[in-house]
């Protein structure tokens, strides 16, 4: 058992729970009256492993400019349309047969690593990814498990896990030693590499971080990115599949844009959004306050720890008019520049919002959109275990059984 396991492990639960008094805020109360500058509480293996205060600010507003900015996007779009295509071209023998999608959850954490990591090294990926592909396959699993293992682990007393060696515990340490040494040694590697110019990593180290902080930053990105966006992008299938007159709305209203014509698609953005509003990546947000404040009217004061239920608040007919079904119409403006099925659009923040908002977000939604429009111009997409699945807590929102997957080849199609 490493040390550096030990350590990582008591400041994930120690950090999450070394506040003495919650608030819980779910319904028709605004989360966002409380998330703008308040301190995060998540685990470690959740945020940045950069120190908070001055340090930590310095360094988030170098990464606002290189993955948020409008121009970003443009880092982006290529490595998200290879992905893409090798996922399709991948899927195109199960299209078909009629067979279901083998193993598509670390199907999809292998694709959103790999286009978290062909976007820091840009072009030279096509060249790079031969030589680390099999490690690759053996990450997406390995952080699959360290996150089932945390499950387990947050109905215990973390020190009694740890002096009694509770299975769970080796596992996490085993598997957390694994991942960050394995992903250590990836950053190391692209580091060195030349003439990648046109990636994410290149405009870091021109931007000032380097060393050992370059190191930690790149390493919570790709350990962030893995579950984050493959269980979204499982969310997002789900739906299309269950209501195959939205999908076709979508299928059509796709056909014949480029990608950054895409990327601007309201219909497809709505989609994005009513998917996270029902199934939120992180079903709970937690702040701690910085000073004192009304929520909903009651007081709340500085220090004290806010539990936001995205969920609940997602699901609120307060919110959300027919709050349970999805409609990504309700996110199309109308000629007053309003809403038409939003009441309190700030009662979803699948991505929070403020200075510690998601800095993956912008990544994250062109890598999901480019994918599903090549898949929609390829096939239309059927769930055969609807009626199976709920959703269950692995720290983030997962479905709570294998997701059966089936894909149908539309007569015209286009890789």
């Amino acid at each position: 058992m490493s040390q550096r396991s030990e350590r990582l492990f008591l400041r994930y639960y120690y950090s999450s729970f070394a506040v003495s008094t919650r608030i819980l805020i779910g319904g028709s109360t605004a989360p966002s009256t409380c998330l703008e500058d308040s301190a995060p509480v998540v685990p470690r293996l959740r945020q940045p492993v950069i120190k908070d205060g001055q340090e930590w600010l310095h360094y988030r507003r170098i990464l606002n400019k290189i993955m948020l900015s409008p121009n970003s996007v443009n880092l982006m779009i290529k490595p998200c349309h290879n992905a893409a295509e090798d996922l399709i071209s991948n899927w195109k023998s199960f299209g078909n047969s009629g067979q279901v999608i083998p193993d598509l959850e670390n199907q999809l954490y292998l694709w959103s690593i790999e286009v978290l990591l062909a976007t820091l090294i840009g072009s030279l990926w096509n060249d790079y990814k031969h030589s680390v592909l099999d490690e690759l396959q053996v990450l997406s699993r390995t952080l699959t498990r360290i996150f089932e293992h945390s499950v387990h682990l947050s109905r215990v007393s973390p020190r009694l896990a740890m002096l009694a060696r509770f299975p769970s515990w080796c596992g996490f340490v085993t598997t957390a030693d694994y991942a960050l040494s394995a992903v250590s040694r990836l950053v190391e590697d692209m580091a060195k590499l030349e003439n990648a110019e046109d990636g994410l990593l290149h405009q870091m180290m021109a931007n000032g971080i380097r060393g050992a902080v370059l190191q930690r930053i790149v390493v919570d990105l790709i350990l962030a990115a893995g579950d984050t966006t493959a269980y979204s992008m499982q969310w997002l299938m789900f739906l299309l599949a269950n209501n195959p007159e939205v999908q076709e709305k979508i299928h059509n209203a796709l056909g014949g844009l480029e990608e950054k014509e895409v990327l601007r698609d309201s219909l497809l953005k709505g989609a994005i959004k009513e998917s996270l509003r029902l199934y939120p990546t992180a079903p709970f947000l937690t702040r701690v306050l910085p000073q004192d404040t009304l929520l909903g009217g009651y007081p709340a004061y500085k220090g004290e720890l806010v539990v936001i239920s995205l969920y609940s608040c997602g699901r609120d007919e307060v919110n959300f008019p027919r709050a349970q079904e999805f409609l990504p119409e309700r996110w199309l403006r109308n000629e007053k520049g309003e809403f038409e099925g939003v009441i309190n659009p700030n009662a979803t923040l699948p991505f929070a919002m403020g200075v510690r908002s998601c800095i993956g977000k912008q990544l994250a939604v062109t890598q999901m959109s480019i994918t599903i429009d090549k898949l929609l111009k390829n096939f239309k997409i059927q769930c055969l275990n609807t009626n199976e699945i709920t959703m269950k807590l692995r720290l983030i929102s997962a479905p709570s059984k294998p997701l059966q997957m089936r894909l149908i080849r539309r007569s015209t199609t286009c890789y």
